[in-house]
């Protein structure tokens, strides 16, 4: 057993589809903003939690042209960024070079493809949290709340190893997808696109180590995972993401389900 202090006394509460994350660059007179998807926040002992967040992906598009919109070769985006102003875009292509993931603090200058020099300026939350979220710890409970089509938020512990070092994860998101039995007394939540990280990736920013991924479990203590990670195919120059690497997470795992009472 570690000896984090695992005493969880908060509710769940960012309304994650109308929390939103925008930014700002020198060189462009736009703004983009995402909702976010998930958060996660991770810690050595003895550290305080970073958390980072994960946006909606959208696809690759020329900025108010007026035809032929979506950039070729067809791109999907998503961006990861933390509060202290860490960032990381996030590109796969249907074409070379196949995928691009680019990690950054604000004020940095963001690799181009002119000889524009451009920064990111600013990187901004716009979090909004619900008024009255209540943990469930029964069959019941979680039952009544999904057949009832009430919002449902969850949270996954546990612990995992980066070289001789322990670290907790915090994986927090909404469940988008779950399942009842009526006449069993068992549930089971199979959602994502939720963040987590991949501590095999060498990095310069820690906002670099996280990779999307899909979640399921059915108790409290286990989970299982699909990470979306790099794929060569047969035939292809050049990468692809899927999701693979499924297995359990870490030791010491803890789920928790909450519903949002009021909105």
């Amino acid at each position: 057993m570690s000896d984090f202090d695992f005493s969880y006394d908060y509710n769940l509460g960012y309304d994650y589809a109308n929390s939103f994350v925008q930014w700002d660059q020198n060189t462009a007179d736009t703004t983009p903003r995402c909702a976010l998807h998930a958060s996660c926040k991770i810690r050595g002992k003895g550290e305080e939690f970073r958390e980072y967040f994960l946006s909606h992906p959208c696809a690759g598009e020329k900025m108010y042209a007026e035809k032929n919109i979506i950039a070729q070769p067809t791109m999907e985006f998503h961006a990861v960024y933390c509060d202290d102003g860490q960032f990381m875009f996030v590109k796969q292509f249907d074409d070379s070079p196949g995928i691009e993931r680019q990690a950054y603090r604000v004020g940095d200058i963001v690799d181009s493809k002119t000889n524009i020099v451009t920064t990111i300026d600013r990187m901004e939350s716009g979090l909004r949290y619900y008024v009255e979220v209540v943990e469930m710890t029964s069959y019941k409970e979680v039952h009544d709340a999904m057949m009832g089509n009430k919002p449902i938020l969850g949270r996954t512990r546990y612990i995992t190893s980066n070289a001789n070092k322990t670290i907790e994860v915090v994986a927090e998101y909404p469940v988008t997808v779950m399942n009842a039995r009526h006449e069993h007394d068992i549930w089971q939540v199979d959602t994502g696109p939720i963040l987590l990280p991949d501590f095999t990736i060498e990095h310069a920013l820690e906002v670099a180590i996280f990779r999307q991924a899909y979640i399921v479990y059915n108790r409290w203590n286990y989970s299982e995972y699909a990470m979306r990670l790099p794929v060569n195919i047969k035939g292809a120059s050049y990468p692809v993401l899927q999701y693979t690497d499924c297995g359990p997470l870490g030791t010491e795992v803890r789920n928790q389900l909450y519903v949002v009472k009021v909105i």
